[in-house]
């Protein structure tokens, strides 16, 4: 095989190599032949492979793609035909992208938005993110040819990879934390990615201190902070319409290593971005190089924040330290300056499908004072507000909130692949294992885990099934077991026997 190639073709009629005139039958096999051989030189000419390098000094995998179709091309083809088929040059109608593992194929009636395969859709594929990632850069290279003599040089709607990585527990191997921000800087990195760190853009008590004064982590941001930090990052977002032009699709991605990218997918979709354009890439940064997708290599440390064009929202670039936003100096500057408009089309003012503890403790007491005649065989109470704890081991370790349900959010990701969901099948298997009927839009549920983090497994996977979300049956206990189960807290918990 000749590297990786790109074919686009359109549908070509087909026509008869007979000649119709009088000129010799030995002319018209030599006007053939030589045709055939120059298509063909052409063909392999504009074949060769052409790499994406978003730095001159980037370091690129395997995969690569041809960057356009000559015009003479499209000439040749329509002219040979027969040679082309016969040759296998052509693939109809369709775009074939190759790598060293796999291909896909693509309508050529898509080019036109690259978007279309991936709308509506949460959990994407490794193949799936590459294809629309080099259709969204060569659409980008066609916007700015159209648009050369206009200061437009970026389309409305835009795609963003976001890293998530975020790690709860030391390397297994260096017994170490990992640092994701500073292995963002240092690369590699999806194209034109933004780090988005989940403890930083929070109603931190730093920033916060009357929204947050028992210093619980990365509780959801206020919509005005999300909305700041969006315009740094320079996406476009909002709850949107149909395919509007203006709402970016934005893909979460995450470093191998890493758990927990469904808190930064409910971050977006809490914080009022159009669902159908949050989308989860099932894998990691690894299975992205191994699969060939094009990658930034280079560092940022040492860099300006503007050499990575597209990145940062036009006016923030002094809150980018080497390509990680500063939060921080984000919110004294503008949180509080009314003159500063938000970009970001968003009415969300507070986290949407999120609780607070007088809620859960609504739902306890309601448990206990019903009684055990009350309750059916599964330990559950009829009729009332279901809890669902996705902790792992700390559930039994450190005790739980009375009639609470142990779903351990390990047990609804892969266990090849802790970055990729189970399919459904499992994963109603394990809700009815346990008695919640999660396509019951009257059966309430609160999520509850140890700090607001991995609940987010629980909720995507509901929503993978198709439960019917509302701020009324599904929600989020942000503070979780971190607030419940302080010493100073006088809730009722279940402690573990010794």
């Amino acid at each position: 095989m000749m590297g990786a190639t790109k074919i686009a073709t359109r549908r070509y009629p087909r026509h008869s190599l007979q000649s119709t005139s009088s000129t010799p039958s030995w002319a018209v096999a030599c006007f053939l032949i030589t045709l055939s051989f120059v298509t063909k030189r052409c063909l392999a000419l504009t074949a060769a492979p052409v790499t994406y390098n978003a730095k001159p000094q980037a370091v690129l995998s395997p995969m690569s793609v041809s960057r356009s179709v000559p015009p003479f091309r499209g000439v040749l083809a329509y002219v040979s035909h027969p040679f082309l088929l016969h040759h296998r040059y052509i693939a109809r109608n369709s775009v074939t992208l190759h790598s060293s593992s796999s291909s896909i194929s693509i309508d050529v009636d898509d080019i036109s938005n690259p978007f279309s395969k991936i709308h509506g859709k949460t959990l994407l594929s490794i193949q799936e993110c590459i294809s629309v990632s080099n259709f969204y850069r060569d659409s980008l290279q066609k916007h700015a040819n159209d648009n050369e003599n206009s200061q437009n040089k970026i389309p409305p709607q835009k795609l963003v990879f976001v890293d998530g990585s975020w790690y709860h527990r030391p390397d297994p191997i260096t017994n170490l934390f990992r640092n994701p921000s500073l292995e963002f800087q240092t690369g590699p990195r999806l194209p034109n990615a933004r780090y988005l760190d989940m403890d930083a853009i929070a109603s931190s008590q730093e920033l916060f201190p009357e929204r947050n004064p028992k210093g619980l982590m990365h509780m959801m941001p206020t919509g005005r902070l999300f909305r700041l930090a969006m315009d740094a990052f320079g996406i476009s977002g909002g709850a949107g319409s149909g395919m509007d032009d203006h709402v970016d699709h934005v893909i979460i991605y995450a470093k191998r290593g890493a758990l927990f990218t469904p808190r930064i997918w409910f971050l977006f979709v809490s914080m009022g971005h159009d669902p159908d354009r949050v989308h989860l890439m099932q894998g990691s940064l690894e299975d992205w190089i191994e699969e060939g997708g094009e990658v930034e290599d280079f560092s940022l440390l040492g860099s300006e924040d503007g050499e990575r064009e597209g990145t940062v929202g036009y006016g923030f670039e002094r809150f980018f330290d080497q390509g990680i936003l500063n939060v921080t100096r984000l919110f004294h500057e503008y949180y509080h300056t009314e003159e500063v408009q938000t970009r970001y089309r968003s009415s969300v003012e507070e986290a949407l499908n999120i609780c607070g503890k007088q809620d859960v403790l609504n739902a306890v007491n309601a448990f206990l004072e019903q009684g055990e005649s009350k309750r059916n065989g599964d330990g559950l109470v009829d009729d009332n507000t279901i809890i669902i704890d996705t902790r792992g081991s700390g559930y039994k370790r450190k005790g739980h909130m009375p009639s609470a349900i142990h779903l351990p959010y390990s047990q609804l990701a892969s266990a090849d692949n802790p970055l990729v969901l189970r399919p459904k099948e499992e994963l109603r298997k394990l809700f009815i294992e346990r008695g919640i009927d999660v396509m019951n839009p009257k059966q309430k549920i609160i999520l509850s885990c140890g700090s607001g983090v991995s609940v987010c497994h629980g909720y995507l996977a509901m929503k993978i099934l198709g439960r019917e979300m509302t701020e009324e049956n599904t929600r989020i206990y942000d503070g979780s077991w971190m607030e419940w189960g302080r010493d100073d807290e006088d809730n009722p918990k279940i402690f573990p026997t010794i």
